[in-house]
């Protein structure tokens, strides 16, 4: 039987402070942050199978008694949650959005949430920013590994030749062999699919049922924590999204927790008493329902105002933190002891009545928002406007890599940069914001448009991040450019200001493949979807509300490029003044449609509204001769 440990609750503290300062606005500090969950997992297979597999041996394990304590342990922390949740998108939300935040809500009571949430999942999704249970997709994995666990413990139990820790230690390779071939097939599937992540869970049972002997020597034992606390803090410090995740790549925050578990044992290492100092083992303690509550609390914070400061964003932190430590003093610590004598058969059909109810309330929850909103169908419409254009006006998935799962041999080069023999040739670089120019230049049809664009690539020279940007820009500028020599290059991207000088430092570089370089300013940007906040404004009939959703420091970068670009001799196209050509800014296309249907991204008819505002900038002047560009093919 695995007694309770100080120094796993310490473990279990730095995990969901990784977790949370990553998520809560200090993802510059720990990049890496979202380790923590892996250290989670490690943990949980390591302390449920100790428990499962001692009772196994006792001849005292009860599935029955198992799902009791499952229940016990995880629902009544989470039924707060889930009402608070639910009344905020009440309140907040018209019938769209609270149908949206129902059916999240559902798929995390259902414990699934990890494959409805990787259903969604998109370049240009949004439901990220406004899914407050998006976090639960983690219980969703241990859940649905706790379904099989016991049960394959139970039957190799009775077949005594049967190798259990052999056969668990193949499966756990096999589990993280294919996480790291999917990463780089589909890293979505590989973050949210339980098959992709059994191998961390398991890696936590095979030292709990391995009955490994302690280090003889302290010194050794001292050594290894160290060790596994370098391991943690590469990880956490040094991990980032750009790094393919998870994988082998999650391999080494693992085996850090395994050993800081396993040289803990006998609490004599410095590291596992600095574990189980009093003040870092009560995070711990509340750390399931921190873990609960950060998220919801960063989102709706974030909507109330923006919490660019250090205050603010720790101020949302202490929330979350308070409301845990309440939750696990009078929800969570009570109902994981059987209360009133309750007999764990009934308390698991109280957990089903409790479920049930749950769903019944999230259900109701769009209906209930209807009848209150009564909102017209116009706005409704408006509220759950969706876009699908992308595969023609963005050529997703051919010229434009907008996600994990398109690596860059999925760019059709012979497509995307095909030489024209009649027309100018105009090459567009850069990530989703020169993508979603792709339909207003091609519509303008006296120019080849040819297209190089990945998702999050910033088209500038040393370019960092994802695979798909990496290899595209460096085919581009150093394969591509040396060998045909085009009349225009345009750079477009989601700009800062602080893109500056590696902006001007590209465009000098790329003079010598180009006569003429054009970068198109920052769009104008909101601080939520365009349509929702045309929804509300319609609701409310508040024309100013739209620009109180607007971003004003794109507005500030866009006057600092301009001015910037132009002492360089760079001829820059201001998208934001194309849009924006009084205080009142360009919202509708010709349809009376929004022209972005996201934060900022333009919509077809959006991006051909702004291609014709700017289309005299765009052809005039034509500064390559003809005679240049044949000679140069």
């Amino acid at each position: 039987m695995i007694k309770h440990r100080n120094d796993i609750d310490g473990l279990r503290a730095f995990a969901v402070g990784f977790v949370v300062l990553y998520h809560c606005g200090f993802s510059k500090y720990v990049p890496g942050g979202f380790v923590g969950v892996d250290m989670f997992f490690v943990i949980s297979g390591f302390l449920i199978t100790g428990i499962v597999y001692s009772a196994i041996e006792r001849g005292e394990f009860s599935i029955v008694e198992f799902y009791n304590r499952r229940v016990r342990r995880i629902f009544p922390a989470l039924v707060p949650v889930y009402l608070a949740v639910m009344a905020w998108a009440f309140i907040t939300k018209m019938p769209s959005g609270a149908h949206e935040v129902a059916s999240n809500v559902i798929s995390s009571l259902l414990f699934v949430s990890n494959w409805f949430f990787y259903t969604k999942a998109g370049y240009f999704d949004d439901a990220a920013a406004s899914n407050y249970v998006l976090h639960t997709w983690s219980l969703s994995v241990e859940e649905q590994f706790y379904i099989f666990l016991p049960l394959a413990l139970l039957m190799l139990s009775r077949v005594r030749r049967m190798p259990t820790v052999a056969l668990l230690a193949a499966i756990s390779v096999a589990s993280l062999a294919a996480a790291q071939w999917m990463v780089s097939v589909d890293q979505s599937a590989a973050f949210y699919l339980l098959q992709y992540r059994a191998w961390e869970l398991l890696a936590g049972a095979l030292l709990a049922i391995g009955r490994f002997s302690q280090p003889s020597d302290a010194r050794i034992g001292n050594a290894l924590a160290l060790f596994a606390t370098a391991l943690i803090a590469a990880s956490a410090f040094g991990l980032s999204e750009a790094i393919p995740f998870p994988g082998l790549a999650a391999l080494p925050v693992c085996i850090g927790t395994l050993l800081l578990i396993y040289t803990g044992a006998g609490g004599g290492t410095v590291v596992s008493r600095m574990l189980g100092a009093p003040a870092i083992r009560f995070v711990g303690l509340v750390s399931y329902s921190f873990y609960l509550w950060h998220w919801p609390v960063w989102l709706a914070g974030s909507e109330l105002f923006d919490p660019n400061g250090v205050l603010e964003k720790l101020m949302l932190i202490a929330i979350s933190f308070v409301l845990a430590v309440l939750s696990w003093r009078y929800v969570e610590s009570p109902f994981r002891r059987t209360p009133y004598g309750i007999s764990s058969l009934r308390a698991v059909s109280y957990g089903v009545i409790c479920l049930s109810a749950m769903s019944v309330a999230a259900v109701s929850l769009p209906l209930l928002s209807q009848a209150v909103w009564q909102v017209p169908p116009s706005v409704e419409t408006l509220d759950g406007f969706r876009y699908s254009g992308n595969a023609t006006d963005y050529r997703s998935g051919t010229c434009f890599l907008s996600s994990a799962s398109e690596k860059p041999e999925k760019f059709q080069s012979d497509k995307c940069l095909a030489i024209s023999d009649v027309k100018p040739d105009y090459l567009l670089i850069g990530d989703s914001h020169a993508a979603h120019l792709y339909a207003g230049l091609v519509a303008t049809r006296s120019i080849n448009v040819l297209q190089a664009s990945a998702s999050g690539c910033k088209p500038m020279i040393g370019s960092t991040g994802a695979e798909r940007c990496t290899k595209l820009m460096s085919f581009v500028m150093n394969d591509f450019l040396p060998k045909h020599r085009v009349d225009t290059i345009m750079l477009s991207a989601r700009w800062k200001q602080s893109d500056l000088p590696s902006l001007l430092q590209t465009v000098e570089w790329l003079k010598q493949y180009s006569d003429r370089i054009l970068v198109f300013g920052p769009i104008v940007e909101y601080e939520e979807p365009l349509p929702k906040v045309l929804a509300k404004s319609l609701y409310y009939g508040d024309p100013d509300l739209v620009a109180e959703y607007r971003v004003d420091d794109q507005q500030d970068t866009d006057r600092i490029m301009s001015a910037e670009l132009g002492r360089a001799g760079v001829e820059y196209i201001s998208v934001y003044k194309a849009l924006c050509p009084d205080k009142n800014c360009t919202v509708w296309d010709a349809a009376h449609l929004p022209i972005q249907f996201d934060y900022g991204h333009l919509t077809g008819a959006g991006s051909r509204l702004l291609i014709n505002r700017v289309e005299t900038a765009l052809l005039e002047p034509r500064k390559t001769m003809r005679g240049t560009r044949d000679g140069n093919r």
